[in-house]
């Protein structure tokens, strides 16, 4: 993935501050959500601390309690664009 360089070095200070916590607890999101890393690049800290792909990142975010308010505009979000898609047949 390709980033600007202030945007990859936050990702990267985040990815190794993160660190120690995910591997002595489950509560990497609300860490992440804690230290005002959200979005895009707190998917990216997770897909790196679980070296895992998108997808499963994703889940990983979108699962945690912490970040129900980010859950429930995704899935607003998603009903919009399937109803706009419905009504253009």
């Amino acid at each position: 993935m390709g980033f600007d360089a202030e945007r990859a070095a936050r990702i990267a200070v985040m990815q190794e501050t993160a660190r120690p916590l995910w591997e002595a607890t489950d509560a990497l999101q609300q860490f992440l959500k804690d230290h005002g890393c959200d979005g895009v690049e707190a998917v990216v800290v997770t897909m790196r601390l679980l070296n895992t792909d998108l997808a499963e990142a994703q889940r990983a975010f979108f699962a945690a309690p912490c970040r129900d308010a980010e859950r429930r505009f995704h899935d607003h979000a998603l009903g919009l664009l399937e109803e706009a898609a419905d009504t253009d047949d």
